[in-house]
């Protein structure tokens, strides 16, 4: 074993090549006997051991990127279990334990990324929260990842673009220097819950700035090297993430049970390399024998990778249209968005910026 380079910058170490991170924490915790229903944020301060076991196992099989337990720690999903005052305890505690684990790595240097979910509840004007209420949410929670010294955020498994834009907006004004992985999910027909397309999602996230632009959650690696492609084509100069689930969910005797083994997930380790991600991992159902097989098959000298069926082609920035055309949602959801863009390009004209939120 030799020993570990001193860390370079999460950005820059982006820069030499795919970095493997971490498969699911929610699964590992409920494999430990934590109930489904449970508050798996505050284990970061009631059970800390066992947030740890689940760092250090994939960290043993090969993580060089793993997640804060923290992707529910939002002050609205943690109202659900009375804990929507803790949301700066539970945030910090997560950091440093990620932080304990990575640094105990012998052979290589492990980042953290603080895992930034959903608020759990639609924006207006498909829901009750106002864009500003997310805003003071994201930033909350962003705020404390950052004074715990989280390395990259993750914002991740998001479905509408009006949401991340918030999230995104919060992290920049939270941790200005803090690079950010912006991460969607889409449904089996490779389009968001609202109707966006991968081009559509990977142009926009683009344009928000967003260090790193990706796929998460969804499906399995299959669907989302077709979507990496997508997104790999039309922003070719923004690194991509892809961390699939371990197939579609089933139902058995009472069980969630994920489907795809952790060979077939080496093989996509490979396929996701050679498309061009950079940031590779597992989402839900994936375990540290699904990192393990991705480290190992990323490590050898020469290892085939399956066949993977493209959606139809596109050419850089001029997308097929036909193949990829907006649903009437799709249409209604951008609307919305440039109109907000507008009122928000007159404000600041005005002179009103947004400011920082506390």
């Amino acid at each position: 074993m030799s020993p570990k380079s001193p860390p370079l910058a999460f950005i820059k170490r982006l820069s030499q090549g795919s970095i493997l991170a971490d498969g699911a924490m929610g699964t590992m915790l409920h494999q430990s006997g934590v109930a489904l229903d449970a508050c798996f944020d505050e284990l970061n301060v009631s059970d800390p051991d066992r947030v740890l076991g689940v760092h250090r196992a994939f960290i043993d099989a090969g993580s060089e990127l793993i997640e804060t337990n923290t992707f529910s720690a939002n002050r609205y999903k943690l109202a659900a279990h009375g804990w929507q005052t803790e949301v700066d305890a539970f945030n910090e505690a997560a950091v440093k334990l990620a932080r304990q684990s990575a640094e105990a790595s012998k052979d290589r240097t492990v980042y953290v990324a603080g895992a930034i979910g959903p608020i759990g509840a639609r924006l207006a004007p498909y829901g009750r929260v106002q864009p500003e209420q997310a805003f003071d949410a994201f930033f909350e929670q962003c705020a404390a990842l950052a004074k715990g010294g989280v390395d990259v955020f993750i914002l991740e498994t998001f479905t509408d673009l009006n949401e991340i834009t918030e999230a995104l907006k919060a992290a920049r004004a939270a941790a200005p220097n803090v690079p950010v992985i912006a991460s969607m999910t889409f449904t089996r027909d490779d389009r968001t819950v609202l109707g966006d397309a991968p081009r559509e999602v990977a142009n926009a996230l683009a344009a928000m700035g967003a260090d790193v632009i990706g796929v998460n959650c969804s499906g399995g690696p299959s669907q989302l090297a077709r979507i990496a492609q997508v997104m790999r084509t039309v922003e070719p100069d923004v690194p991509i993430s892809a961390m699939p689930n371990a197939g579609f969910p089933e139902t058995m005797a009472g069980r969630v049970m994920y489907p795809a083994t952790p060979d077939y997930f080496g093989d996509y380790a490979i396929a996701f390399r050679d498309i061009g991600v950079t940031v590779i991992g597992g989402c839900c159902g994936t375990t540290p024998d699904h990192i393990r097989a991705m480290r190992k098959a990323l490590d050898a000298p020469a290892h085939e990778h399956p066949m993977i069926v493209p959606l139809p082609v596109l050419n850089g920035h001029d997308a097929a249209l036909s193949s990829e055309q907006p649903t009437e949602l799709s249409r209604a959801a951008q609307l919305h968005r440039a109109e907000g863009h507008r009122l928000g390009a007159a404000s600041a004209r005005g002179g009103r910026g947004r400011g920082r939120r506390v």
